[in-house]
C-alpha cells in the first residue's frame, strides 16, 4: 500500500494543507515548528491503528476508532482539555490537535492511498467523529524519532508500560521493533545487499542478549553504550533489516536521520534510503541537514545515472510559514524546483558572513608576534 494524498483542515499548525505523496521518498524540510514531525506523526499514528484494528467485529474493544484515538494521543502526547472529573473520552486531549483559534471549531483528515482511503474530523471539545473507513489492511508502518533507542533500550519498555517515562510513543514502538527476533528465511536481493552494506559500515553484526544489544565482530563484541550515537543509529537499522521490521512495501518515517551523523554517515543513509525505496518501502523524511538534502536532491536530478535498480521517485516539500494561510506548502521534484528553501538560504547567509569577515582587516594582523619589541 502507497499513501498518495493527504488534506488537512485546521489541523495542528495546518489551517489548509494537501500534499501530493511520492510511492518512493518523500523529503520535508522547512523552519522549526512548521509542522513536518507533527505530519509524520500523523500519518504513522493512522497507519498503525489500522494495522491493529479488528475491523470485523464493530463492538471489539480493539476497533478503528478506539485505536485511532489512543494512537494519536499516545504519539502526540496532548494534555486533557477538560478537568479530570470530565467524561474519559473528553479528558484525552484530542482537542489540542485542532487548529489554534477562538471559539469551538474542528480539524479535518483525509488520507487517499492507493489501496482505499480514510477519513474523520477531531472537535476541540476532544472528540473524535465522522470516521470514514475504506483502508485496506497495510504492510508494516516504523516511525524513527531523531533520539536513537539502542541504548535507551535496556529497561525502557518495563518503565513505559508502567507509565514511568513521558516519552511519546513512537520511542516505545520503536523498541518493540528492535527486539523482535531475526527474521528466518530467504531475503529479498535488495535487502540481503543492503544488511551486508551495514555491516560493513558496522565492522560487525547487532546482537540481543540480556535486554541489551552489542556488536560483534572478529575481535570479540562491544557494548551498543560504548558506540558513538551515530553508529549506533546505523546499528538500529541493521537491527530492524534482521528482524524485517523494514519490509517491502512497508512505509517507514524517519524525523532527522541526520541527528548526531558525521557528514560521511549522511552520504551512507542517503544511500541507504535510496536502496530501502527501491526494495518497495515508502520513506518520508524530515529533515534540516544540507548534506542529506542535496545529496537525495542529487540523486534524483540525475536519476538516469543511477543504475536501473536504483531508481526512485522523489518528492522534495518546503514547509513554511505564511501569515495569512498559516503554513504554506512548496512541492517539487528536486530541491532546485522549490523557490524556497530555509537550508541553502542560510548557508547562503552563512558565505556572506564570512565573505565580509575576510575583506576585513583581522585584529590579530597588527598584533606584535611572540617576544616581538611593541
Amino acid at each position: 500500500m502507497k499513501l498518495t494524498k493527504l488534506c488537512l483542515e485546521k489541523f495542528c499548525v495546518f489551517q489548509k494543507a494537501q500534499f501530493e505523496f511520492s510511492p518512493g521518498i518523500n523529503i520535508f524540510i522547512g523552519a522549526n515548528a512548521t509542522g513536518k514531525s507533527h505530519l509524520l506523526k500523523l500519518l504513522y499514528s493512522i497507519l498503525k491503528a489500522n494495522e491493529k484494528a479488528d475491523k470485523t467485529t464493530p463492538t471489539s474493544p480493539n476497533n478503528l476508532e478506539t485505536l485511532l484515538k489512543q494512537k494519536l494521543v499516545s504519539v502526540f502526547r496532548p494534555d486533557p482539555v477538560r478537568p479530570e472529573e470530565a467524561p474519559r473520552e473528553q479528558t484525552e486531549g484530542l482537542g489540542r490537535l485542532v487548529y489554534r483559534m477562538k471559539g469551538r471549531t474542528s480539524g479535518h483528515v483525509d488520507l487517499t492511498t492507493d489501496e482505499g482511503s480514510l477519513s474523520f474530523r477531531l472537535t476541540t471539545p476532544g472528540r473524535l467523529a465522522d470516521l470514514q473507513d475504506a483502508l485496506q489492511k497495510p504492510e508494516s508502518a516504523l516511525f524513527i524519532p531523531s533520539r536513537e533507542c539502542l541504548a535507551m533500550y535496556d529497561g525502557f519498555v518495563a518503565a513505559y508500560d508502567k507509565r514511568e517515562l513521558s516519552f511519546d510513543e513512537t520511542y516505545y514502538d520503536l523498541c518493540l521493533a528492535l527486539s523482535a527476533s531475526p527474521a528466518r528465511g530467504p531475503w529479498p536481493s535488495s535487502l540481503s545487499q543492503l544488511n551486508s552494506d551495514l555491516e560493513n559500515v558496522l565492522g560487525g553484526r547487532v546482537h540481543f542478549s540480556g535486554g541489551r544489544f552489542y556488536v560483534y565482530n572478529d575481535d570479540g563484541f562491544i557494548e551498543a553504550h560504548m558506540l558513538s550515537e551515530g553508529m549506533r543509529k546505523i546499528a538500529a537499522l541493521f537491527r530492524l533489516l534482521q528482524s524485517q521490521s523494514l519490509t517491502q512495501n512497508g512505509v517507514l518515517f524517519w524525523d532527522e536521520p541526520e541527528a548526531n551523523l558525521n557528514p560521511k554517515l549522511v552520504t551512507v543513509v542517503s544511500r541507504i534510503l535510496l536502496k530501502l525505496a527501491t526494495a518497495g518501502v515508502q520513506i518520508f523524511v524530515a529533515t534540516h541537514d544540507y548534506l542529506l538534502s542535496q545529496e537525495l536532491s542529487l540523486i534524483a536530478e540525475y536519476r538516469d545515472l543511477q543504475p536501473e535498480e536504483l531508481r526512485c521517485d522523489m518528492r522534495f516539500f518546503c514547509l513554511s510559514r505564511d501569515t495569512e494561510a498559516g503554513i504554506s506548502i512548496e512541492k517539487g521534484d528536486t530541491l532546485p524546483q522549490l523557490r524556497h528553501n530555509p537550508i541553502v538560504d542560510e548557508f547562503a547567509a552563512h558565505y556572506d558572513r564570512e565573505r565580509g569577515l575576510f575583506a576585513r582587516p583581522h585584529p590579530a594582523s597588527n598584533a606584535p608576534l611572540a617576544g616581538q619589541a611593541t
